[in-house]
């Protein structure tokens, strides 16, 4: 209706307003990169809202624009040629990765952009690997379910060298538990748990190559 489409717009142009604000920080500090919106699967649609929003970002902030989509969305964004990386939350099943990273990159190749994940992991909890992207999914506790997707998606990283990077939700720094009680935690942090030896390894690895 009418009025839904002027209060969608109304919210846009606060989005819009608060993303200019971040992004003069971003130039101040000299950010390396600047996303300008993460999973807002409701408003992916709203192309021209988007590519405004890009042009005013870019007359403030100097350095590579990218915006995070959602899992699954990644080939339904319209304005990727509007920012200079793709980037998407990554959190897929284990026995759906290889099927995943192919679609992916068949996006990435048809915009002729660079692509990143900036944002994946998965819960310590049974079945978890399964959907990784549901924090209520899955049983109790087990470390090793997240050692195993990460063990996954790290191989496929490797076997994927297109992409450019990665980044790990989550690292809850303002209330990190002691290392001690990682296996009694089943959320989605690596602290203490093997998935975080699998992360140290898979990051030797890269340096020594």
């Amino acid at each position: 209706s009418g009025a839904s489409s002027h209060f969608a717009k109304r919210a846009f142009a606060s989005w819009e307003a608060h993303v200019c604000r971040v992004a003069r920080m971003a130039e101040e500090n000299r950010a390396e990169m600047f996303c300008v919106g993460c999973e807002m699967v409701g408003t992916d649609s709203r192309e021209t809202e988007w590519r405004r929003l890009i042009r005013r970002v870019r007359e403030i902030y100097r350095g590579p624009i990218t915006y995070n989509c959602d899992k699954y969305q990644e080939d339904h964004v319209s304005w990727w040629d509007a920012v200079d990386v793709i980037s998407s939350s990554g959190y897929y099943p284990i026995d759906r990765l290889d099927e995943h990273f192919r679609r992916i990159r068949g996006v990435s190749e048809r915009v002729g952009k660079p692509f990143m994940f900036l944002e994946c992991g998965c819960p310590s909890r049974r079945k978890s690997d399964l959907r990784p992207n549901d924090w209520r999914y899955g049983e109790g506790t087990d470390s090793e379910t997240q050692a195993r997707w990460y063990q996954a998606f790290l191989a496929e990283l490797l076997k994927n060298p297109w992409i450019r990077g990665a980044g790990w939700w989550d690292w809850s720094a303002t209330r990190l538990y002691p290392e001690h009680m990682g296996p009694d935690n089943n959320g989605y942090c690596t602290y203490g748990k093997p998935a975080n030896e699998a992360l140290l390894r898979f990051s030797e690895s890269l340096l020594e190559s």
